[in-house]
């Protein structure tokens, strides 16, 4: 069961958006100082796996090697977020740059990442067809193809494997590497030109770890496995659960269009609790509930930002402590979703958890920050809407973002 503090009844004191954006101020601010330090400390951590990868001749060098490359791109790939929301350092060059080089390290297209997580993502949080493992109902699920109910089962998985596949499937190749129909037409070219330079990036790094270790007389077998194959799946793994568990909670609820949304933004998300050595060296990116209220903390004030925020909001915030058992919980309860009665079902159509309401606490009468719900029919696309049906002013709101 997730730690949840539960509701309110509705009070007329419940602090409004610019109250708490009041209240966050004082953390927006970046120092550029601890961002370059952060950016170079990530950077070096994972050269310092790859070079005990290459160093070590036995394969338990190399694993320990992987390990920390491993954990090198976990730190980059939280890093590369914050870069991308312009939030790490003073500069929106440095930023940039930074964002660019992170992501790509990471084998993140950025001109994918800037469009699906900032105008998606950020623009239509927990809303159907928009974000990570969105969840089908009852009757989509019976409609699907046995190969297709087969695939979705494995997803949802308790061992917590089923939400990698999932990744590896329906998200990274056309979503993080290069662009699929989802993505609007204009932003096509700039993307083709990243995917291009991240293999160009994959294919050095694969060449440095075939070259050295062929001249050192080293396993090329195991170099590449520990250099490349290791960190990639560690990182892959911890960015799927963890966009997962941000936003996947028998507490936390679903829409089924933007125009539905009634959750307040600290609600939108859970946060997640981790050791705090953990949370300190992935850049507090479970302190998740406060990004979604101000996308432009950076990480080293992140912690207090979110405090902060439960002071003002706190029965609002969902909670859950990650351990194997939560994991397997949420994954075992929130398979389908009844997006009219809003209730997690199970396989069978039967409920396992009835989210909070906290609509009733403090709704969300300021819609700010979200997308207008397209016009016409359902998107065609798993999880993605087209843009040719959308509104003139929802794409002039993707296109202010973009080139923000």
């Amino acid at each position: 069961m997730s730690d949840v503090a539960l509701p309110l009844t509705h009070s007329p004191t419940a602090p409004t958006r610019a109250q708490m954006h009041a209240r966050l101020a004082p953390f927006v601010s970046p120092d550029s100082f601890k961002g370059y330090m952060s950016f170079a400390i990530d950077v070096a951590i994972y050269a310092l796996g790859i070079a005990g990868v290459l160093y070590f001749e036995n394969v338990f060098g190399k694993l320990a090697g992987g390990l920390v490359a491993g954990a090198g791109l976990v730190n980059i790939g939280s890093l590369s977020h914050e870069a991308a929301h312009r939030s790490v350092v003073k500069s929106r060059f440095g930023n940039k740059v930074m964002a660019v080089v992170t992501l790509t390290m990471i084998l993140f297209n950025y001109r994918l990442w800037i469009y699906d997580h900032h105008v998606l993502h950020h623009g239509r949080t927990n809303v159907k067809h928009n974000n990570f493992l969105s969840p089908l109902t009852a009757a989509e699920y019976a409609n699907l193809s046995p190969f297709r109910r087969a695939l979705y089962r494995a997803y949802h998985s308790p061992s917590g494997l089923g939400i990698l596949l999932y990744f590896m499937i329906e998200r990274w190749p056309t979503v993080h590497f290069i662009p699929g129909r989802w993505l609007p037409a204009r932003f096509r070219p700039s993307a083709w030109r990243y995917a291009a330079l991240m293999t160009v990036y994959a294919a050095a790094l694969l060449s440095l770890l075939v070259l050295v270790p062929s001249a050192l007389n080293h396993s090329v077998l195991a170099t590449v496995l520990c250099g490349f194959v290791l960190p990639y799946a560690i990182w892959f793994m911890t960015f799927s659960m963890t966009a997962f568990l941000q936003h996947t909670n028998p507490q936390l609820r679903w829409y089924p269009t933007v125009s539905s949304v009634a959750s307040p933004p600290e609600s939108t998300s859970v946060h997640v609790g981790i050791p705090h050595f953990i949370n300190h060296m992935t850049h507090y990116v479970l302190e998740h509930p406060v990004h979604h209220v101000s996308a432009m903390i950076p990480h080293y004030h992140l912690k207090k930002a979110q405090a902060a925020l439960a002071d003002l909001v706190e029965p609002n915030i969902i909670r859950m402590n990650f351990t194997p058992r939560n994991m397997s919980d949420v994954l075992r309860r929130c398979r389908l979703y009844d997006y009219e009665a809003h209730a997690w079902l199970d396989f069978d159509g039967q409920v396992t958890a009835v989210p909070l309401d906290i609509s009733k606490v403090r709704s969300r009468t300021e819609p700010e920050g979200f997308l207008r719900d397209p016009v016409g029919q359902a998107a065609p696309g798993v999880f993605f809407p087209s843009d040719s049906r959308a509104a003139p002013a929802e794409q002039s709101v993707r296109a202010d973002r973009e080139n923000a």
